[in-house]
């Protein structure tokens, strides 16, 4: 990749959807963009054939982290115009996934999901080569390439031990068999946002995708509503997991902005949402309709209140007991209410049931159990 008429590398770096799924030690890459062999302020290097450049299939990941690298290093090359070419070393596979032994060398234990770059320290003599000794390390040049990685958002820079090389302490940390090249980590991917639409006092009202596109869907509802607003923790938390790889999860963490932010059950008009399944009189049961005709969620969970038990009925029973075993909570099997979203879609062979939290505000060792019994049920 070649600046073309003025145009700096990263620039051109496609604008795709990349998806980084799972961890960085147990990941997958979906969508990659692979980095250039080489270009104006970087070459790639190969640790195992020990030459330059590094094979194609070494070095993709997601579009975010390829940017950040082109834009690190043209930023650092015009603080420092005389300074080598740096050598960008692995990257990701082409997919992602296992990267350890059998690839050559030791390996990786992650450079699984495209959020990790191997960036190899600056040689005092200008050649571009991975430095033999620490002797060889241009120090100085090192830690101006660490200081622009940490303000380029790198939420783990690991350094050779004995270098000196130094950052903010829960970034910038010493780590064996680093001696000739820094680890660089970019935060995982933020959930995908989308408008459904808004209330009727004009809230808006969004749903989150947080995981693999490819894998089934499930859908969670933190609030129906807005008397009960402890879902909304649940979804929140959900949110802030790792994408995982065999579940693409859409998240709307409130179905009733307008409820919630009065604390009412019922919506601005006066609506009980979870009645008027079927008959779709409200905007925000209209916005739910054209978001389940979307997605068509293999399963759907509905957070309410206040009773502390998972309930379901017909084709969902198993599934709704599997959920309360995993979430330790009782589970009973209850008739739907006419018009409830439950009702309605296991009415059309879609899988569906209610978690009714316990009472007041959520504890956060039992909102972490309900996240992690989503995350094993979904698979």
């Amino acid at each position: 990749m070649r600046a073309e008429d003025g145009v700096e590398p990263w620039r051109l770096v496609p604008d795709r959807p990349s998806l980084a799924l799972g961890v960085p030690w147990d990941g997958r890459l979906a969508r990659g963009v692979q980095l250039v062999r080489e270009g104006p302020d970087h070459v790639t290097w190969d640790a195992i054939l020990e030459r330059t450049p590094n094979r194609p299939w070494r070095r993709w990941g997601t579009a975010r982290l390829v940017r950040t690298v082109l834009r690190v290093l043209a930023g650092y090359r015009r603080a420092h115009p005389g300074a080598p070419r740096v050598l960008v070393g692995d990257l990701s596979r082409p997919l992602g996934g296992d990267f350890g032994p059998r690839f050559g060398g030791r390996g990786h234990a992650s450079h699984q999901n495209g959020l990790d770059v191997d960036v190899y320290y600056p040689r005092r003599d200008g050649v571009e080569r991975a430095a033999m000794r620490s002797g060889q390390i241009d120090l100085p040049l090192a830690q101006a390439l660490i200081n622009r990685f940490v303000r380029a958002g790198a939420v783990h820079v690991f350094v050779g031990l004995g270098l000196g090389l130094r950052g903010p302490k829960r970034i910038v940390q010493p780590l064996v068999l680093h001696h000739d090249h820094m680890h660089v980590r970019l935060a995982k991917d933020r959930p995908r946002v989308l408008l459904l639409g808004r209330s009727y006092d004009g809230r808006p009202i969004r749903a989150y995708r947080l995981g693999n596109p490819a894998a089934r869907r499930v859908l969670v509802v933190g609030s129906v509503h807005g008397d009960e607003p402890a879902g909304v923790t649940v979804a929140r938390r959900l949110l802030r997991r790792p994408p995982p790889l065999r579940t693409e999860f859409w998240v709307v963490p409130t179905l009733n902005p307008d409820g919630l932010a009065r604390r009412t059950r019922a919506n601005a008009r006066g609506a009980d949402l979870n009645r008027d399944f079927g008959r779709f009189s409200q905007r925000e049961t209209r916005i739910a309709r054209r978001l389940l005709a979307r997605v068509r969620p293999s399963l759907s969970i509905w957070f309410h209140q206040p009773e502390g038990v998972v309930r379901a009925f017909g084709p969902s029973v198993a599934v709704a007991r599997r959920y309360a075993t995993l979430a330790d909570e009782p589970y009973r099997t209850i008739r739907w209410p006419p018009g409830s979203a439950s009702r309605w879609q296991n009415g059309r062979d879609q899988r569906s049931f209610v978690v009714e939290l316990g009472t007041g505000r959520l504890r956060p060792k039992v909102a972490a159990r309900h996240v992690r019994a989503l995350v094993a049920l979904a698979g």
